[in-house]
């Protein structure tokens, strides 16, 4: 007889296997969620303002390179100057010393070196001859009376120091023959190469010396780099500067640069924009016309936006100011394409595959959700993105990170800005 707990057992064997038979429910495959840009989508900054701040297109703060007591500083704050215009001037005494002593120096060197060159004149020669001759006789002289207390000194009719006396004299005119003889030699066939070259060597040293004594003098008279006006003066009159201390701020108004911080999305249409108009809270109701001269290629680490530059002419019936607010609005031209006539993806967007034969894009389809991959062929990589010249048009939304972990027909979710 079967007991209880066998039957209980029986019964959950056949469940497992009765469970066991079903067929396993299907899982709902996760959505995944990419990052993307709408390529070459005019509307997506058609329009769009950004914010950002006036600034002069050239500010410098101007110091002198060398210090002293100013003698003369013409400008105050507000002073407009042309370039050239004299800022300051610093006392130039000390200077202009340095400069005649370094002129002086090279002027007699290169005398010396014209001498070197063209020899003794005759009478420089008869003179040399004749000291020739008297450091000869005096040579003889010395001799005699060296080699007579030679013979003396034995005998002790001289002393030791006064034969040591004889023998230092008697060298020391031998020396001083010698070397008359040399000069001589110079005189008559003029001086060695090596001291010819040995000359020259010392004559660009001081010309040397007094290029830089000239640019010391030059640099005690601070002129103005540019045409424009002075924004801040840092020192007065007759104060000792030292150099590289900040005189002046001077600042070129003539036309007022606005940097605007451009996302990432949108930096690839940047270079579409050929107008941009600018506005300023200080001049309600009013607009600007500008044009994009700079397009940063590096994104802030923290923001991920790259800055791009609109320049605008200063009007002439009203000032715009370093440090004004203003917004900035693009006005690009339809029907341009971008760089080789193509649109403009970040480089991340495009990978290889096939042994790296051809290039790949994510392209996410509207209607689906669903990622397809397409093959493109690329074209010149510019400071903003790569340039798709065939496989891609605008308007088309393509994936610009983790290109490598999607599969063919993935459902995905748009985290870019302009998502739906």
């Amino acid at each position: 007889m079967i007991g209880k707990p066998s039957v209980a057992f029986a019964c959950i064997l056949a469940a497992l296997a009765l469970a066991g038979c079903r067929k396993p429910v299907a899982e709902e495959e996760a959505i995944r969620p990419v990052r993307a840009i709408k390529v070459g989508d005019l509307k997506a900054i058609q329009g769009r303002e950004f914010p950002g701040r006036a600034k002069a297109r050239d500010e410098v703060d101007l110091s002198f390179r060398v210090s002293g007591p100013l003698v003369s500083l013409p400008v105050d704050v507000g002073s407009k100057v042309k370039k050239g215009d004299v800022i300051a001037a610093i006392d130039p005494r000390d200077f202009q010393t340095a400069l005649d002593s370094a002129q002086g120096n090279l002027s007699r060197a290169q005398a010396d070196l014209l001498a070197m060159e063209r020899g003794a004149r005759p009478e420089e020669v008869e003179q040399l001859k004749a000291a020739v001759t008297e450091a000869e006789a005096t040579y003889r002289q010395a001799l005699a009376e060296h080699e007579r207390n030679a013979k003396l000194l034995p005998s002790g009719a001289v002393s030791k120091s006064e034969f040591d006396m004889t023998l230092a004299r008697r060298d020391r005119t031998a020396a001083q023959v010698k070397k008359a003889k040399e000069d001589l030699n110079i005189g008559l066939k003029g001086a060695r190469p090596e001291d010819l070259e040995a000359k020259r060597s010392e004559i660009k040293a001081l010309e040397a010396a007094v290029a830089n004594a000239k640019n010391q003098l030059d640099y005690a008279v601070l002129k103005a780099p540019f045409d424009g006006s002075v924004a801040a003066r840092y020192v007065d009159n007759y104060q000792t500067v030292q150099a590289k201390q900040p005189v002046v701020r001077l600042l070129d108004v003539s036309k007022i640069e606005v940097t605007i911080q451009v996302p990432e999305s949108l930096i690839s249409l940047v270079p579409q924009v050929k107008k941009a108009v600018c506005r300023f809270d200080a001049f309600a109701g009013r607009e600007f016309a500008g044009q994009v001269t700079k397009i940063g290629s590096e994104a802030s680490q923290t923001t991920r936006t790259y800055p791009v530059t609109v320049q605008v002419d200063q009007p002439k019936d009203v000032q715009i100011l370093p440090g004004m607010a203003a917004t900035v609005r693009g006005q690009p031209e339809k029907g341009d394409k971008g760089t080789d006539g193509g649109v403009i993806v970040p480089p991340g967007a495009v990978f290889s595959a096939d042994a790296g034969q051809q290039s790949y894009i994510w392209v996410v389809e509207e209607g689906s959700q669903k990622v397809t991959r397409r093959a493109v062929k690329t074209g010149k990589l510019t400071p903003v993105g790569l340039a798709v010249i065939e496989g891609l048009k605008a308007g088309e939304w393509v994936v610009t990170a983790g290109v490598y972990s999607l599969r063919e027909n993935q459902a995905v979710t748009i985290l870019q800005e302009g998502s739906r």
